[in-house]
């Protein structure tokens, strides 16, 4: 008896964390959600998508090419089955990482005619594109060991917490309501382009995506009026994702919609799959085709110089034409959107160029990290990261004079052309390590609203695995 009242004793006066309603909201599990019914339904939908793309494959595949492409689409269960159950106690980046990772290394196997890195260069020996499913593969599951493993415990009590409790709402809305539209405002100004303030506005498009993103919060939980919802949906969410589309590249404009996407399944507790589908049909299949028309006239073409609305409107149009317009065939579209979206056959081209051809660059691309917080006005000289045309040039992706086009560097082909296989076993885990605790410096109890809506946007940036580190 006297024990257990020294120990009553001792665990009142320990420090609780104070109760958070969005911290207990996101991540407590649905009710159901472990079931039985739930693991089978899960099973199933992957294993029918399985089937169809086997059947449907074009290419056709060999054996091993369709094992490792097959198990890298199978292993999303993982982690979806592990955020639903409640054992992955974070918002769903996971689940929307592996999601983005099979769609550049897995999908396009399924749906490609010819494995090529581009629709005019050779098809990629196919031992090369065994080798690179085979690696990517691997190292999926190292980030996994990265981010679902022991050693994430080590570094967690070190984190800094941020503990955004906002605990007027009223202000919250117009502070999310001044940020989301004053944002756009700023975003599409043709003004600060043209003054050499491009960088302002792209800062102003990622203020405008956080106040986009608290009002989606806030409306999924029942917080906001009719008007103002009608406001964000009707209004802010679409001009902000035509401003990131008007850009010339898809990725601007799509970051939005998947951020509203992880906000809406940490809220709800529930991913929205039907629209993710859609969404991705419509960005890989029409948006990412449109982008080389669009790009020929506004960097540098006839309308260059055109402002916002004109370069949305013709963005429109060009969509209108090769989908209902009929002036692409749909299975050009399907080539071409498939061809922009594999990722493994660039990973290919360069294991066989590495280092038989090109010798491993040692560390070489993550030099300009060391100095990317300086400001360039301190340090004028500061190195540049230019991964995009190094790496295009350096393996011949691109020609020698071409100094405009930038080719995609994917964090696993850097790992490996910096470093080979062993590059790609640890340097995946400590990506999948490093994003983990980054999540959890804003997941936690007391966190509040200000936190849930920081770890969406930081984690919506670093869904980018098709892109340098």
């Amino acid at each position: 008896m006297r024990s257990n009242r020294i120990a009553e004793r001792f665990e009142s006066a320990a420090p609780h964390p104070p109760a958070d309603q969005w911290y207990a909201r996101i991540t407590a599990s649905r009710a159901g959600a472990t079931s039985l019914g739930k693991a089978l339904g899960l099973l199933t939908a992957v294993a029918i998508a399985l089937i169809a793309l086997n059947l449907y494959a074009p290419a056709p595949p060999t054996m091993l090419e369709r094992v490792f492409a097959s198990a890298i689409i199978a292993s999303l269960a993982l982690p979806v089955w592990l955020w639903m159950s409640g054992a992955d106690r974070t918002i769903p980046f996971m689940p929307f990482l592996t999601l983005i990772f099979t769609y550049y290394f897995a999908l396009p196997v399924f749906l490609l005619r010819r494995y090529a890195a581009a629709l005019f260069r050779q098809p990629v020996a196919e031992h090369f594109i065994t080798l690179a499913l085979g690696y990517s593969l691997l190292g999926l599951y190292c980030m996994f060991a990265g981010y679902y493993g022991p050693a994430r415990w080590l570094f967690a009590p070190m984190l800094p917490r941020f503990n955004l409790r906002w605990r007027n709402e009223r202000v919250v809305r117009l502070v999310a309501l001044t940020l989301g539209f004053g944002g756009l405002f700023m975003s599409s100004s043709h003004v600060l382009a043209s003054v050499g303030l491009a960088q302002i506005s792209a800062y102003a498009a990622d203020l405008s995506m956080v106040g986009i993103c608290t009002l989606v919060a806030l409306q999924l939980s029942g917080r906001l009026d009719r008007i103002t919802s009608a406001f964000v949906w009707g209004f802010l969410i679409p001009v902000r994702i035509a401003i990131g589309l008007g850009t010339g590249s898809a990725t601007n404009g799509l970051i939005v919609g998947v951020a509203i996407a992880m906000m809406f399944a940490s809220v709800r507790r529930s991913i929205p799959w039907k629209t993710l589908l859609l969404g991705t049909i419509v960005a890989v299949f029409v948006l990412r085709p449109a982008e080389m028309p669009y790009r020929a006239a506004t960097w540098g073409g006839r309308l260059s110089d055109a402002g916002a609305i004109a370069k949305v409107r013709l963005y429109g149009d060009i969509v209108y034409r090769i989908t209902i317009g009929g002036a692409v065939d749909p299975q050009v579209l399907i080539e071409f959107g498939s061809t922009r979206l594999a990722q493994f056959t660039v990973f290919g081209e360069v294991i066989a160029d590495t280092p038989a051809q090109v010798p491993f660059w040692g560390g070489e691309s993550y030099y300009p990290m060391l100095f990317k917080l300086i400001p360039r006005f301190i340090m004028p000289d500061k190195p540049e990261e230019i991964s995009g045309q190094t790496f295009g040039h350096r393996y011949a992706l691109i020609s020698p004079g071409n100094t405009g086009t930038s080719i995609n560097l994917p964090q696993i082909v850097e790992l490996y052309a910096n470093f080979g296989l062993t590059g790609v076993i640890a340097g995946m885990f400590i990506f999948g390590l490093i994003c983990r605790l980054l999540i959890e410096m804003y997941v936690h109890p007391g966190m509040g609203l200000g936190a849930l809506v920081g770890g969406v946007y930081v984690s919506s940036k670093l869904l980018d695995v098709g892109s340098a580190a």
